[in-house]
C-alpha cells in the first residue's frame, strides 16, 4: 500500500536535499502549532502528554498509564483523547463498545484500558469542547498528543519518545518522521520520557505473551500456533523484533500504514495468501486490535485475533514527579460535579 510506503520512508529518513530542504519548512511550520490555544480554569489541573514523533513514541500509552497513576493516587482524573480520523458529533464520554468511526481508534484503546480504574475518557469535534466536558467531571484532565497548552501552560507536560530511537529519523517529513525540530519539542516539554523495552524506560512496557477473547495465551502457547502477525502502526518492526526475541517468528507479516484501514479486497487477498502459509492464529497489538475492529478482521477468513499483551509501567521517578504535580496543585473548591456513568 502507498500509504505504508510511504510512512517507512518517513520513518527509515530516506531521502535527498531536496527532501531536507522540505524538512526544514516542515519544521518551521511545525513549531509554529506545537502550543495549542486550550483554556482551563486555574483549580483545575492538565496534564500534557505529547510525542516526539509522527507515530510510534508511544504518547498513548504513556497518557494512559499516568491516568491509571493517578487515578490509583486517590486522584479524579479524566484523558482526553482526539478522536483521529473519527467525526464526534458532539463532546461525549467513551465506552468501551463504541464505534471506532465514531471516537477514534486510540482514544477507544484508551476507554478500554481505562475501564477498569473508572477512568473516564472524552473526545469531541475540537479539542476544548472535550477539554471542557472533562473537567466538569474531573480535577485533573490528561491531554493525549498535545505537546503544550496557552495562555495558561500544562502544569506538566511530558514528551514521549522511543527508548530505542528517541527522535525516530532525527529529520522533520518529507526526510524523517520528527513531529518538530528537537530543540523545539524539548523546549516545550517539562520532562522527557523513554517509552519501552529498555533499562533506561521511564514508562516500560511489559508483555508476557496475547490475549485471545478473555483467555491469557502465554508464550509456550502462542508459539504452538502457525502465526501471522497484523500491524497498522507506526515501526512495525519492533513489534516484529520483540516476537522473535520471545520465540515467535510470525510465517506471514502484514503491515498496514499507522490507523490504516483496509479494503475488501486487498483483505480477501491477505486471507488467501495467509491460509497459503497455514496461518492458524493472527496476532496484533491492542491499538491494531481496534483498527482491526475498523476493517472487520477480528477474524480474517475463520482464524481469529490474540492481541498481545502491552502494558505500560511507570518508573519511580516518573510516579514521583506525578504525585508532586498534584501536591503543588489544589483545587481552591473541590468539585461536586459526579462522574459520569458508564
Amino acid at each position: 500500500m502507498l500509504a505504508a510506503r510511504v510512512a517507512r520512508s518517513l520513518e527509515e529518513g530516506r531521502g535527498g536535499l531536496v527532501s531536507s530542504a522540505l524538512a526544514n519548512v516542515w519544521g518551521t511550520i511545525a513549531s509554529r502549532s506545537l502550543v495549542k490555544s486550550l483554556a482551563f480554569r486555574g483549580d483545575r489541573c492538565v496534564i500534557a502528554v505529547g510525542g516526539a514523533t509522527l507515530g510510534g513514541s508511544g504518547k498513548t500509552p504513556l497518557a494512559i498509564a499516568c491516568a491509571r497513576e493517578l487515578s490509583a493516587q486517590g486522584v479524579r482524573v479524566a484523558l482526553v483523547g482526539h478522536a483521529y480520523r473519527a467525526h464526534p458529533l458532539r463532546a461525549r464520554l467513551v465506552r468501551a463498545g463504541d464505534d471506532v468511526e465514531v471516537v477514534g481508534d486510540e482514544a477507544l484503546l484508551a476507554a478500554r484500558a481505562l475501564a477498569p480504574f473508572r477512568v473516564p475518557v472524552f473526545v469531541a469535534p475540537n479539542r476544548q469542547a472535550a477539554l471542557d466536558l472533562a473537567l466538569a467531571h474531573a480535577d485533573v484532565a490528561i491531554l493525549d498528543g498535545i505537546a503544550q497548552l496557552e495562555p495558561l501552560r500544562a502544569n506538566l507536560a511530558l514528551l514521549a519518545v522511543d527508548s530505542d530511537r528517541p527522535w525516530g529519523a532525527g529529520a522533520c517529513p518529507p526526510r524523517g518522521d520528527l513531529r518538530a525540530p528537537v530543540v523545539e519539542l524539548t523546549a516545550l516539554s517539562d520532562m522527557i520520557v523513554r517509552v519501552g523495552k529498555t533499562e533506561n524506560a521511564g514508562a516500560r512496557v511489559i508483555g508476557e505473551g496475547a490475549w485471545l477473547g478473555a483467555r491469557k495465551l502465554s508464550w509456550d502457547k502462542v508459539r504452538s500456533h502457525r502465526v501471522g502477525l497484523w500491524t497498522s502502526i507506526a515501526r512495525p518492526e519492533r513489534v516484529l523484533a520483540d516476537l522473535v526475541d520471545a520465540g515467535v517468528t510470525p510465517a506471514f507479516v502484514v503491515t498496514h500504514a499507522d490507523h490504516g484501514e483496509v479494503g475488501d479486497r486487498p483483505r480477501a487477498a491477505i486471507a488467501r495468501a495467509a491460509r497459503d502459509r497455514g496461518v492458524n492464529l493472527w496476532v496484533c497489538t491492542p491499538k491494531c486490535a481496534v483498527s482491526a475492529s475498523r476493517n472487520r478482521t477480528l477474524s480474517l477468513a475463520g482464524v481469529p485475533f490474540a492481541t498481545l499483551e502491552h502494558e505500560v509501567e511507570l518508573d519511580a521517578a516518573l510516579k514521583a514527579v506525578l504525585a508532586g504535580v498534584v501536591t503543588r496543585w489544589r483545587p481552591e473548591t473541590p468539585s461536586r460535579t459526579p462522574s459520569p456513568t458508564r
